[in-house]
This record gives structure tokens, C-alpha cells and sequence, in this order.
């Protein structure tokens, strides 16, 4: 029976990651927001206690109560960034107080979206560390990884009814300068009729 049951849920979580990414290849998804967070710092290298997220055009990320590091894809201190390269974020910055990353603010119109990015162990020890994701009323998830767990992408699907005012908040537990690999974060509306139809399922 409880053979039968780790099956059942294992088939479930690759339905809903192939529909998931059915709705990213729909041909009325819009992406809204994207950062690999490679444009931060341009000459330089890994930052510790980064604090000056600026893309460009427009500021993407604030921290607050604590810090985060940037990290450049060199194998510095043993990290690599998704896909080895480019950059990322330590969400557990260098002054034993980890950050809380959130991202600027969206107005959401009713619809359907699509909230992804990549994560992974601290890749420098084997313990587990915890991570509170939110997007205020329609995404509120803790994860936790060891160490040891290489980058997955995770994918929320989530439906605003009314106009909302809202941001992506990142919120690391932990005070020991080792924190989860935050990388290639997407925000995408997604209203397709064929991709809402596969995600009833």
C-alpha cells in the first residue's frame, strides 16, 4: 500500500512538472519578470554582503534585516551558479544574519501565473537549511535542502482573482554565513485556454 502510494504521488509530480512546462512553451505566455542576476556587478567578481541589486534599466531586488552574497561562477568557496555560469545569489550572507531578498513590486491583473527559479544546497556542508518563499497570498511555501542537493527548478501555478500589488520574497533562516543557491528567477503570465485545460488535469 505505501509502495503503491510513493508511486502514485511520484507520477503525480511528473504529470504537473510536464504541464508546467506545457504553460512555459504556451503561445500566449508572457514573461513578466526575469533575472539570472548576471548583470549584477558587471567588473566585478563575487560580492559579499551584496546589497546593490541594479539591473541596467531598473532595480530588481532590495535586502533587508541581514545580507546575501553574489556570487560569480568562478568555483569561488566551492559554489557554482545554475548551469555553471554566470552569477547567483548566497541567501545567507557573510555577517551571521541571512537576508531577506524581495523583489520589486508587480501589479498583478486577475489571471493565471507561473512563479519559477533555481535553488540548491548551500554546496559547501551536508546540513539542511530552510528557505520561506512567498508571494503574499497566492504562494507561501518552506523548503528545506541539504547541503548536498544540487540546482531544480521550482514552478508555482497560481491564480489572482482582482487587481493585486505584490512582490517575490525570499526569506532565509539561518545565521552560519552558508546559505541555499538562489539563481534565474521568472515571473510569467500564462492565459492560454489549452494550458489552463492541461493544468485542470
Amino acid at each position: 500500500m505505501e509502495h503503491n502510494l510513493k508511486r502514485d504521488l511520484h507520477m503525480r509530480k511528473i504529470i504537473i512538472t510536464t504541464l508546467l512546462s506545457l504553460a512555459f512553451t504556451s503561445a500566449n505566455a508572457n514573461i513578466i519578470f526575469s533575472d539570472d542576476f548576471d548583470s549584477e556587478a558587471p567588473n566585478s567578481g563575487s560580492i559579499l554582503n551584496y546589497g546593490s541589486f541594479s539591473n541596467p534599466s531598473f532595480a530588481n531586488w532590495t535586502v533587508s534585516k541581514g545580507t546575501v552574497d553574489l556570487i560569480a561562477n568562478v568555483n569561488q568557496w566551492g559554489i557554482s551558479c545554475a548551469g555553471n555560469s554566470g552569477k547567483c545569489v548566497d541567501l545567507d550572507g557573510s555577517t551571521k544574519d541571512a537576508g531577506i531578498l524581495s523583489s520589486k513590486y508587480f501589479t498583478l491583473a486577475a489571471g493565471n501565473y507561473i512563479l519559477s527559479f533555481d535553488i540548491s544546497g548551500n554546496q559547501r556542508n551536508r546540513n539542511k537549511d530552510r528557505l520561506d518563499f512567498s508571494l503574499a497570498g497566492f504562494v507561501n511555501e518552506t523548503i528545506r535542502l541539504k547541503g548536498t542537493k544540487d540546482f531544480r527548478t521550482l514552478s508555482y501555478f497560481f491564480t489572482v482573482g482582482t487587481s493585486d500589488l505584490n512582490s517575490i520574497v525570499f526569506n532565509h533562516k539561518g545565521n552560519d554565513n552558508i546559505g541555499m543557491i538562489l539563481d534565474n528567477v521568472s515571473f510569467t503570465d500564462v492565459n492560454a485556454p489549452v494550458t489552463l485545460a492541461l493544468l485542470a488535469l
